[in-house]
């Protein structure tokens, strides 16, 4: 017998063990695979870390809740066979019965530890690695830490424990309800009557002791609650501000406070009365705690409709003051430095010459057009890809330089014949780094390379020793390496040339691992293909944010990733912010109240290496993880110089203080509540006959108000709300020691200061550039605007506005034909940035006489006489004209000879000859 009891204990556990397996079999190899690329990138000890933590929370709780389970089931089960009257004489469906319990009750503990344990783990952690803010809140004195690190958790455990009791009150009226419609051999008695009294008196005796356990813990939960809504009334959204204003500190939290002790004393009178049977004392202890809510709402409604609203600044100039304080040290925007900038517009020829190096790097390449043109003319062949262009600033043969750079990744998708062997062992990688000027262009308007073309030209002076990426932005499949196939290197004419992967990445492919991955990827081939040995290995996560989401996903990433050549290498660099919505009296923004960048990382383009260093250790958040993820983190110190230099403040979190600077610039309570200086992120146009979009914040190397060293900054724009007009321009730095250094210039609110898109309505107002777009924007043809440029020089504002002719198509090609540049009334449009301020400002350039002030007649402001527009408007009449009678070979030679006299190529004919045949002259 028990040899019997035994077998069936061991067939029951190895059936368990079986469909337990099944059922995880997808997490168990993901486990598996895990284990082995978190090992050799080195963080298998990060990777441990939860799954330790959510062990350590499991156990107990699993243990908590099944003796809980247990113990209610018992006392419950009692009940049942007292309300149905009968002895239990059948040991067999009690066995059964109990085995059933006893899996049942094993699952669903398992489960909800598990569910509580993975979804706590990472709170708990951070309750007990939490790092002081030395900053407290004004109106409980407590350190933010409280408020980020503490508060959460409480909050979540209260929520998790009122809803299990919810859940077990649900479970135990189904029982009663079963129980008492159902007869011993489990058919429905007809002849019951069921009506109040049944179910009152029932429901008591079936389980009253548990139902008054249940009420007493719902409601010292409750008065919990209570006690935790007062703390959360830093986030109210009922004031003035966001955060606690004067009715939430007068009403709200002293009704919470009165509720909260309501609830314990109506806790005990509810237990009690339970195990008593009285119905009385629980109705009153609900009504008077359902009574005080009421009071606390019509409280809260009368004093802030009935005093507050009507006398506002009296009671909440101090939770204004909080939250605009709160609020920028939030965002980072406490230590920023406000100076106002007077703008004189009296820039001369003098200021342009002592101020040569601004105009040397002002950007005159504009991102989309030149990300188009690398693709265009730069991929070389069709399975490379440019996902994105980085700016940034080299030394470029001993000069101070701002280059685009863009990487050229490989386009697995793209490649023909897609099978197996070619996307994933010998298209493995891409190949090389393009590298132009920002400042300057070619005769043609196109991108002045100084690395470009496979093999590598490099003119730059920058040394890159290996220009092979295996890891990128784009770089989404798994490549296998050290395989008997040779690897796509690069196309070298009508030959390719082929390379052997050399580097530190991947995983071994022996027998077990090529097992392990056939069945991750649910393909045989590693198991069949013959290019596969021992020394082969497989290389997972190679797409740079998966790779680092995968380590550290904790932390949110800037959008905007970038590869850099340092020390003869490529690596990418990706910042890391930390942030909360939990911040006391910060006003929200995308779903945040507060963030850092706290974390730089870098990632080897070859080797895959990953490297998270902290670069700023004042933030407590940090801190926390830090105590948390043992080794995860490196120190500032101990980043390559090389790498450092290229660090760039991040876009994303830039845009975010910009957004919240709209209504935080204004420090003073009253200004603050009268809204009479919002301001917000002015806006552009980038094609001339679209629609104003915002501002893009722009990357540039300049020299600020009062420095005396260029550098790179990124600047954005403000304008007046809901208007054109400039009110400030704000601008952060990050070269050395002066990195994240935040300034905002304030502009004179007295006068009038063009924004982007008012001086874009300058351009196309002007009578002589808007001809020229007019005759440049034709059918086939559209004119763009490129990043529009606004510099602070000696107390005025230079614009330069770069102008793009695109043919229109699927693969035209962006050139940039025009600049204009404008200095207060003054506006023109030339070839180049050299010409127009040499006309606009009467520098002598190249020993021509310079144009100054109006333009000659018979010459518009862009130096292009009167005689070539007429033939240009002649030509471009005639074509319509032939399109409309659908004479095609007459069409095209009409914009043949209106593009060459676009591009400076057609001779000034006289006006007999420059009218076509049948067309007058207007």
């Amino acid at each position: 017998m028990k040899k019997s009891k035994t077998k069936s204990y061991t067939i029951g556990i190895a059936v368990f063990m079986v469909l337990a397996i099944i059922i995880f079999f997808g997490r168990i190899v993901d486990f598996l695979v895990n284990i082995q690329w978190y090992k050799q990138l080195g963080y298998l000890s990060v990777y441990f870390t939860r799954i330790k933590a959510t062990l350590l929370l499991m156990v107990p709780l699993f243990i908590i809740l099944y003796i809980g389970i247990w113990l209610y089931y018992k006392g419950i089960r009692k009940n049942i066979i007292k309300m149905r009257k009968v002895i239990e004489v059948n040991t067999d469906r009690r066995k059964l019965e109990r085995k059933i319990f006893i899996l049942a009750n094993t699952l669903f503990s398992l489960f909800v530890s598990y569910l509580v344990a993975s979804s706590f783990w990472y709170k708990i952690l951070q309750f007990l690695n939490s790092s002081d803010f030395s900053v407290k809140d004004p109106i409980f004195n407590k350190d933010i830490s409280f408020y980020i690190f503490k508060l959460p958790l409480i909050d979540s455990l209260y929520q998790a424990a009122m809803g299990l009791l919810v859940f077990i009150v649900i479970i135990t009226v189904a029982t009663f309800f079963i129980t008492l419609t159902s007869g011993i051999t489990g058919g429905f008695k007809k002849d019951l009557v069921i009506d109040s009294d049944t179910i009152k008196n029932g429901l008591i005796q079936f389980a009253g002791k548990q139902l008054a356990v249940i009420a007493g813990l719902f409601l010292m939960l409750g008065a919990l609650g209570f006690f935790l809504k007062g703390y959360k009334i830093m986030y109210s959204s009922n004031g003035a501000v966001y955060g606690a204003g004067y009715t939430d500190v007068k009403v709200t939290l002293l009704m919470s406070r009165v509720l909260a002790v309501a609830c314990l004393i109506s806790a005990v009178v509810v237990f009690v009365s339970l195990l008593k049977s009285k119905v009385k004392p629980i109705v009153i202890s609900i009504a008077a705690i359902v009574v005080l809510m009421i009071v606390n709402a019509a409280a809260s409604v009368v004093v802030e409709n009935l005093m507050v609203k009507s006398n506002q600044m009296a009671y909440e100039e101090q939770y204004i003051k909080n939250d605009i304080a709160y609020t920028r040290k939030a965002y980072n925007l406490d230590n920023l430095e406000d100076v106002s900038y007077p703008v004189s517009n009296t820039l001369n020829k003098k200021d342009i010459e002592n101020n040569k190096d601004i105009i040397d790097n002002i950007k005159l390449n504009s991102y989309k057009q030149s990300l188009d043109f690398y693709n265009q003319v730069q991929a070389m062949k069709y399975y490379y890809n440019f996902n994105d262009i980085d700016i940034d600033r080299y030394t470029v043969n001993g000069k101070y330089t701002q280059t685009f750079l863009a990487p050229r990744e490989i386009k697995s998708d793209s490649i023909t014949p897609a099978t197996w062997l070619n996307q994933h062992i010998i298209y493995t990688h891409g190949y090389g780094v393009v590298m132009s000027k920002v400042s300057s262009v070619t005769s043609e308007g196109q991108p002045d390379f100084i690395v470009r073309d496979i093999p590598v030209d490099n003119e730059s002076g920058i040394k890159v020793d290996n220009p092979r990426i295996y890891f990128g932005e784009s770089t989404n499949e798994y490549a296998i390496v050290g395989t008997t196939a040779e690897e796509f290197d690069y196309p070298n004419g009508s030959s390719n040339k082929y390379n052997k992967y050399e580097g530190n990445a991947g995983i071994k492919l022996n027998f077990g691992n090529k097992l392990l991955f056939g069945l991750a990827e649910q393909d045989p081939n590693f198991l069949t293909s013959k290019y596969i040995t021992g020394d082969s290995k497989i290389i997972i996560n190679r797409n740079i944010m998966d790779r680092v989401n995968a380590i550290a996903p904790f932390l949110k990433y800037d959008s905007d990733p970038y590869m850099v050549a340092a020390d003869g290498k490529l690596y990418w660099i990706v910042d890391g912010y930390t942030y909360s919505d939990m911040y006391p009296y910060s006003q929200p923004t995308n779903g945040l109240n507060y963030i850092r960048n706290s974390v730089k990382v870098t990632i080897d383009a070859y080797n895959g290496d990953v490297n998270f260093y902290i670069v700023d250790d004042k933030d407590p958040i940090i801190k926390s993880y830090d105590g948390i993820f043992k080794g995860l983190f490196k120190k500032a110190s101990e980043i390559p110089q090389a790498i450092k230099e290229h660090f760039r403040y991040p876009e994303d979190l830039f845009n975010i203080q910009c957004q919240v600077l709209g209504k935080y610039h204004v420090t003073d309570p009253v200004s603050f509540m009268t809204g009479e200086d919002l301001w917000q992120v002015a806006t552009t146009q980038k094609d001339v006959s679209q629609d104003k979009s915002a501002s893009e914040t722009s990357y540039m190397v300049t020299r600020l108000p009062g420095e005396t060293k260029e550098e790179m900054v990124l600047l954005n724009y403000f304008n007046m709300n809901n208007k054109e007009n400039m009110s400030a321009m704000l601008g952060v730095r990050m070269d050395g020691d002066n990195y994240g250094k935040m300034v905002l210039y304030r502009f004179p609110t007295q006068q009038t200061v063009y924004g982007p898109f008012l001086f874009q309505n300058n351009i196309k107002q002007d009578t002589d550039i808007s001809k020229e777009l007019s005759l440049w924007n034709t059918n086939g043809s559209h004119v763009e605007f490129g990043d529009t440029i606004i510099l602070p020089v000696n107390n005025s504002l230079l614009y330069v506005e770069p102008l793009y002719i695109i043919a229109d198509g699927k693969n035209s090609i962006p050139e940039m034909k025009r600049v204009i540049v404008s200095n207060g009334d003054k506006i023109i449009m030339a070839e180049g940035i050299d010409k127009a301020l040499a006309t606009i400002f009467g520098i002598d350039n190249g020993g021509s006489a310079p144009t100054t002030g109006p333009a000659t007649p018979g010459q518009t402001s862009g130096g292009v006489s009167s005689e070539v527009l007429k033939q240009a408007k002649a030509f471009y009449d005639s074509a319509l004209e032939a399109q409309k009678q659908g004479d095609w070979a007459k069409y095209g030679e009409y914009i043949k000879k209106l593009g060459d006299i676009l591009g400076g190529t057609g001779q000034l004919q006289t006006e007999q000859q420059a009218q076509p045949q049948g067309q007058t002259t207007k």
